[in-house]
């Protein structure tokens, strides 16, 4: 097993940011996991020290978010196992989004989003 640093990033960021059912990027601005891995790779010691970075955008047509482990489990999807629409994990699980379903204090739950996003969070 590797050490999770600014060159593993397993768990820390998605695979891929493409919808697993109905295929359509998240996050059409963002590197996937093995993307940003290499960036970081690239960026050395710049990467530790913040002198660099990686430029990323995240605007109203993004759905990047986080929910509880169980909400994923109910959905049958590993956390960071794949990227959901808002829409697709709430026909997974069969229910509307709540508030109390985002895991607390996440940072992808402080970025923008769709507003169909920012309505569940509230």
């Amino acid at each position: 097993m590797r050490e999770l640093g600014p060159t593993n990033l397993e768990g820390l960021l998605p695979e891929s940011w493409q919808r697993i059912d109905c295929g359509a990027n998240t996050a059409p601005g963002c590197l996937n996991r093995a993307e940003m891995e290499k960036a970081a790779k690239a960026l050395g010691n710049l990467w530790e020290t913040g002198a660099a970075g990686v430029e990323q955008s995240i605007d109203d047509h993004s759905e990047v978010y986080a929910v509880r482990d169980a909400v994923w489990k109910k959905a049958g999807v590993a956390a960071m196992g794949g990227c959901l629409c808002i829409a697709c994990l709430e026909k997974r699980i069969g229910r509307r989004l709540k508030p109390k379903d985002f895991a607390r204090g996440h940072p992808f739950n402080q970025l923008p989003g769709t507003q169909r996003l920012l309505n569940r969070r509230r």
